[in-house]
């Protein structure tokens, strides 16, 4: 997923960027979240399951349209999210690389992407700059996510007939999913109810992408965001907190691999010079708006499988 991560322990000088490497890593994460569009609009279009008579084809030039209504929504949000990092950090003259996009088979991840990051290259040392940076990428994620979900949520269809079997994959609705139901339907429904626009489905996975970025763990934006409001007590709010974690992993096993990887790169946060300094009024304003934003896209069990 994406977060920005803290490399080394002293600054480095500026080196040369590889872009054709992250040219490359877009470039296939493209073509893998454009094949998973493909079989999410087939999902939507029965009509496209006529040329789907065998495993989609990106070289059938309709089908790859149909995917692009799912793909490139979805690299949007991933995109606004990387670059509300990256370009915190050039304004702060932080070295850090351009972001790097996972793709990953959507046989196996079924968006064909495991999302993107950044990787910061020399320690932050001020707990302004480690905030802002910290919490540009979600808000500039979800601003985009937003207005793409209302879309997607306003243009979905009642499924008059759904059916349930073995294997079955259902999404679990956030609560800003749930608003943006009463809006347009005026009710809630689940995903076993309705057949999901493409659109819907990249601003859900956009928000999922938040909220576990969002998580207040290590090295994670929610965890830097903690750290910086609450300076030294984020050391003792870390253990109880990746226990909380822990338990939600017995309702959807998927949050282990957060527990595991804030277990890998530290749970409690490497100090910066002025950790004791508290934040302005103006950032702890942006804080509870971040805390809202993480509880609006945050769901308990995300992804279920029957």
């Amino acid at each position: 997923m994406s977060e920005f991560w803290v490399s080394a322990p002293v600054a480095v000088p500026r080196r040369k960027e590889r872009w054709w490497l992250h040219g490359l890593l877009f470039a296939a994460t493209f073509l893998t979240t454009t094949y998973a569009g493909v079989v999410f609009a087939a999902g939507f279009r029965p009509a496209l399951l006529l040329r789907m008579e065998r495993a989609p084809s990106l070289f059938d030039p309709r089908l790859f349209k149909e995917g692009l209504v799912f793909s490139l929504p979805l690299l949007a949000i991933l995109l606004a999210h990387e670059l509300g990092h990256y370009l915190m950090c050039r304004r702060y003259g932080i070295d850090a690389s351009p972001p790097y996009f996972i793709p990953f088979p959507p046989q196996i991840s079924l968006v064909g992407t495991m999302g993107a990051f950044i990787r910061i290259r020399e320690q932050i040392r001020d707990k302004r700059q480690l905030f802002d940076m910290a919490v540009a990428g979600p808000i500039a994620g979800f601003a985009v996510a937003v207005p793409l979900l209302a879309w997607g949520v306003s243009h979905s269809r009642v499924n008059p007939s759904p059916a349930l079997s073995e294997g079955t994959v259902i999404f679990q609705y956030p609560i800003l999913v749930q608003l943006f139901q009463k809006l347009f339907a005026g009710t809630t429904y689940t995903s076993v109810d309705v057949v999901e626009h493409p659109v819907f489905l990249a601003a859900w996975f956009g928000l999922f992408v938040t909220a576990l970025n969002l998580l207040p763990l290590g090295q994670l934006d929610g965890g830097h965001a903690v750290y910086a409001v609450f300076g030294r007590l984020q050391r003792v709010l870390a253990l109880p907190l990746l226990v909380v974690l822990a338990v939600l992993g017995l309702k959807w096993p998927g949050w282990w691999v957060w527990v595991l990887f804030t277990l890998v790169t530290g749970i409690r946060h490497p100090p910066v010079t002025n950790e004791g300094e508290p934040l302005d009024d103006r950032r702890k304003l942006v804080a509870a708006g971040v805390l809202l934003i993480f509880v609006l896209c945050f769901a308990p069990v995300p992804i279920q499988v029957l």
